[in-house]
């Protein structure tokens, strides 16, 4: 039997395994529809194209005295000087760490551990990554990173801008999405709705 050959692929059991995956995929991320928001919502912001950034870059000023951006520009300390950037906010956290250089040259700094797959909780460092920026851009400016700037920082982002600026999941998706090229992934997009869900539950965010 050749190695690629497995048992699924010859009585078709894979097959069927890929498929029920998909569908468990598809019903509990992808579809997912909240009191509040939705992903597909929120999804069809992220692929919007017109009126939207399109092209990538290191580094984007999305919002006030806030940059998203990816790895590259979080190792570039020199550069992130030259933007006057105070504070930092890595949402990946053990795999990218150059915490010490910016110890040297009096930057502040917050690491996140997150993996960006649907299935990790991000919600839970919601509120503690949201006081960070709140911090930050009071006393000056900050980056908030993860590998390249797409998935898991757009995310903690979105949560502050829920939580300190008072805007919906929605608006925030969007308006991150009208400075940089994002994407969350399923997961993180339902947990923004299930955040919205609660904000709103809970008095403190209003829709429109």
């Amino acid at each position: 039997m050749p190695c690629w050959e497995s048992q699924g692929a010859r009585d078709g059991s894979g097959i069927v395994s890929f498929l029920e995956m998909s569908s468990w995929y598809w019903d509990r991320w992808a579809t997912y529809h909240g009191k509040t928001c939705s992903v597909p919502e929120l999804r069809d912001i992220c692929d919007d194209v017109w009126g939207c950034e399109i092209f990538w870059s290191p580094c984007d000023r999305v919002y006030r005295d806030i940059y998203l951006g990816d790895s590259s520009i979080a190792q570039d300390v020199s550069k992130l000087k030259s933007l006057g950037v105070t504070h930092v906010l890595n949402a990946a956290h053990g795999a990218i760490d150059v915490s010490k250089e910016y110890e040297k040259v009096g930057i502040e700094y917050l690491g996140v551990p997150a993996d960006d797959v649907p299935t990790y909780n991000l919600k839970q460092h919601f509120e503690p990554a949201a006081a960070f920026i709140n911090t930050a851009v009071k006393k000056g400016k900050v980056l908030v990173h993860c590998h390249v700037g797409y998935s898991r920082s757009p995310t903690l982002v979105a949560a502050y801008l829920m939580l300190y600026q008072e805007l919906t999941a929605q608006e925030s998706i969007t308006l991150i999405r009208g400075k940089r090229f994002i994407g969350p992934n399923d997961g993180f997009l339902r947990q923004l709705c299930e955040f919205n869900d609660q904000l709103v539950e809970e008095g403190r965010l209003e829709l429109p």
